[in-house]
């Protein structure tokens, strides 16, 4: 027996009630629950991991960032749009692996802080501690919680002050 496959059938199937008929009542989420808000919160947590061991004197050796160069880094996330949302997923499709391309995807942008910022910095030096010391599940269950953080604090509770 053959089947039509549905993911070509347009309007598109929603899979479930929340993307199907739900969906305006839920876009809200969108900014805090997609798979991009993840993402979003999974370079968060590895851009203050970053910072941290920089600043904190961790590791012994590794280049300390600067007030300008913490903004640099900070603004990657608040940044995270359209483009960035493609070249992620170009990047994990290359390897397979979602906090991997996170961690990739950082890397890109320390070799770009020179050039952005207009000025040498020592975010070029910093590769090697991107994700030291870490685990894929450290990373994603700090983003969880901050991306269900989020949605309560922003979506969920205003929401639920207007029925009182």
């Amino acid at each position: 027996m053959s089947r039509i496959p549905l993911v070509e059938i347009d309007p598109p199937i929603a899979l479930g009630p929340l993307d199907g008929r739900y969906r305006a009542v839920v876009a809200p989420l969108v900014d805090y629950l997609s798979e991009a808000a993840l993402n979003r919160a999974r370079i968060e947590v590895e851009i203050e991991w970053l910072i941290f061991l920089s600043r904190g004197g961790v590791l012994p050796g590794a280049p300390v960032v600067d007030d300008e160069e913490v903004a640099y880094l900070r603004d990657i996330p608040c940044s995270f749009g359209r483009a960035e949302i493609a070249e992620l997923a170009e990047i994990e499709a290359y390897t397979r692996h979602d906090v991997k391309a996170v961690e990739y995807f950082i890397k890109r942008r320390l070799d770009s802080a020179e050039h952005a910022m207009g000025r040498p910095t020592s975010l070029g030096g910093m590769h090697e501690i991107v994700h030291i010391f870490c685990t894929s599940e450290d990373i994603n269950n700090l983003a969880y919680a901050l991306v269900i953080k989020g949605a309560i604090e922003n979506v969920w509770l205003p929401a639920a002050a207007r029925l009182a």
